[in-house]
């Protein structure tokens, strides 16, 4: 009789930027979806099922040179995210990359605009001296906050081109 046990996201799609920027894996269940708005500019839509379950917005900061990840995705917070209807932070971490690679990590919860519980994730991961990469997950609380690996997972896997 032989076991063995299968990689976790052994079932992962890779999903490449339509503008060529960067690549990352999706784990099953996760969907990119590319359409192009009224001024032709293509707009990337990242889910997990449907939206409200999960969704992922990514987005390009550039920054001086020298910048720290941490004071950035702080700033960020304080400037952007805490706007959040019913804004409670869990936590703002470094977060590994892998290697000696890190990021950082903001993590919350907030309401929608129904009173619904959702949970939110901020993955700050430097591409260069000047960008940095900023994954914003959100969804439903009871959802997206148990898909914590599946997050983690997309977010070490970004690669630039």
């Amino acid at each position: 009789m032989s076991l063995f046990a299968a990689p976790a996201f052994a079932q992962s799609e890779v999903f490449e930027d339509p503008d060529g920027k960067y690549i990352l894996n999706l784990p099953a269940g996760w969907l990119g979806v590319v359409s192009t708005d009224g001024l032709g500019r293509n707009e990337v839509n990242i889910v997990f099922k449907v939206r409200e379950n999960g969704a992922l917005k990514i987005r390009v900061a550039e920054v001086g040179p020298g910048a720290e990840l941490m004071d950035y995705a702080a700033q960020d917070e304080r400037e952007r995210v805490r706007f959040a209807p019913s804004y409670d932070k869990i936590s703002l971490e470094k977060f590994l990359l892998g290697g000696t690679r890190t990021g950082a990590l903001l993590s919350y919860d907030y309401k929608n605009a129904a009173g619904q519980l959702f949970t939110g994730r901020v993955y700050y991961v430097r591409a260069d001296e000047k960008t940095i990469y900023v994954l914003q997950f959100t969804g439903r609380r009871n959802i997206l906050g148990t898909l914590r690996s599946h997050t983690d997972l997309i977010a070490r896997s970004l690669k630039f081109k």
